[in-house]
């Protein structure tokens, strides 16, 4: 199964798939250094370097639609996208390098402006290497089967990423650097020009899209197209599930380090990081191993009846969360991994492969390219849910009495309350989700039977 689905645009698959690992080290390595680096050694106060983190995701998030909109329009035919990727990925190269040399000495003011600066002219450039790219995932073939085998090559080089971003401070900590703050920027410009920059220009060296034949017609504005995207019911349902289950089910998870080790550990952090430790190493394995599996699901039941199977498995998974964050669990946590991440496979597998149809079908509409503002979309619809679920984590553990200074004594009422959002939050999102899913089969049926009617 792992091999079937590099038959084919093997080369753009591998392409398209670095372009992929290059994004989610773009998404996610700011974080993982900002905080022990400008945090831990600079000495810039937490919620202004959280403020600093946000705002520029939202600027980006804001923007997404604006470059799909001009990566659609662009004149270039098979190629169009590869100009965009280009520039993206050498200014996002050069500007998260950047990001890492403020000068130590200066005011803490200064070094939060300097660092809110280049953020957020590297989150404008990331999303401008972001969008193309995920453009080209949809329109390198057109053959259902195919893409799925594409976005099934994209999700192993995302999960190889997800391990391995969370070592950069680790490596970056280490002695050879001198000190902790050179290594980071060592290892900010490594990343910054060998992952992001190098890995990020393959698609546009290696891959062509193939845009669907449609006769010509008048290019509407960027309102125009934003608006009709706003009433399409099936994408707004699709990025609906995406909010829920990026946004919804990760704040509820957001639980599980807490619960951990002030529950299951009795305010034991080592031994809490401990399992959790565990906990994530089971994650990154069965999270290569349900790849195969969500891709067997969609050719055997059909795209949206494996989003289901896998919706209704993580229901499962939520209940099961009562039952395997408690003490005395042991390695049995890793369990959790085994029932829930699927879901997460699926968002990467079967929301783009579903967006991608929508996209299609918008095309052959409207007459004129579509998968550019369909793919900012949904990269707007997975930034806000990121940013929605770590303001919702942090505004929780404040409402429900959360003390990190009790250690292992935290108020009953704060565990029980951590315990619900874990489990209870991932039912329910879990629920909603399926509800989404529900209308938008529906809404498909429908289109199809108007669609038959009209032939």
């Amino acid at each position: 199964m792992v091999d079937s689905v590099f038959n084919g645009l093997t080369q753009q698959k591998l392409a398209l798939g670095a372009g992929f690992f290059a994004m989610l080290f773009a998404n996610q390595s700011v974080q993982v250094l900002a905080i022990p680096f400008y945090q831990m050694q600079l000495g810039v106060d937490p919620f202004l370097l959280s403020l600093a983190l946000a705002l520029p995701v939202v600027v980006g998030t804001l923007i997404t639609p604006w470059i799909g909109y001009v990566s659609d329009h662009w004149q270039g035919g098979t190629a169009k996208r590869q100009p965009l990727i280009i520039a993206g990925s050498l200014l996002s190269a050069v500007l998260f390098g950047c990001i890492w040399m403020v000068p130590a000495h200066w005011p803490m003011l200064w070094q939060l402006c300097y660092f809110a600066w280049f953020y957020l002219l590297f989150s404008l450039a990331a999303s401008l290497l972001a969008v193309p790219t995920t453009s080209l995932s949809y329109e390198i073939t057109h053959d259902e089967r195919q893409r799925a085998a594409i976005m099934a090559v994209n999700t192993y080089f995302i999960k190889l990423a997800s391990v391995l971003y969370q070592w950069l401070f680790p490596l970056a900590s280490l002695a050879l650097f001198g000190s902790v703050v050179m290594g980071i920027r060592w290892v900010g410009w490594g990343v910054g020009l060998l992952l992001i920059g190098g890995l990020g220009l393959l698609p546009a060296l290696f891959c062509r899209s193939r845009a669907i034949t449609i006769s010509h017609a008048a290019t509407p504005g960027f309102t125009t197209s934003l608006r009709q995207l706003v009433r399409h019911k099936s994408l707004m349902l699709l990025m609906a599930i995406c909010l829920l289950q990026l946004g919804g089910s990760v704040f509820a998870a957001s639980m599980d380090y807490y619960l951990l080790v002030y529950y299951v550990c009795h305010g034991d952090i080592a031994q809490g990081a401990y399992l959790k430790g565990v906990l994530s190493s089971a994650y990154a394995l069965a999270g290569f191993a349900s790849v195969p599996l969500v891709n067997w699901l969609r050719s055997r039941w059909g795209t949206v009846a494996a989003l289901r199977w896998v919706l209704l498995l993580s229901l499962l998974g939520g209940i099961a969360k009562w039952f395997l964050f408690v003490p005395g669990i042991g390695l049995w946590i890793a369990l959790d991994a085994v029932l829930c991440t699927s879901v997460w496979t699926a968002m990467t597998i079967i929301i783009p492969l579903l967006n991608a149809g929508l996209s299609d079908a918008e095309s052959q509409r409207q007459r004129h390219p579509t998968a550019g503002i369909f793919a900012s979309i949904h990269n707007a619809a997975t930034s806000l849910a990121s940013i929605l679920a770590l303001l919702a984590s942090g505004l929780a553990l404040n409402f429900i009495g959360f003390d990190a200074t009790a250690g292992g004594a935290q108020s009953n009422s704060s565990i029980t309350a951590m315990r619900l959002i874990l489990a209870g939050g991932t039912v329910l999102f879990g629920f909603l989700s399926l509800w989404c899913l529900h209308k938008y089969h529906i809404g498909s049926q429908d289109k199809l039977a108007s669609s038959g009617a009209k032939d």
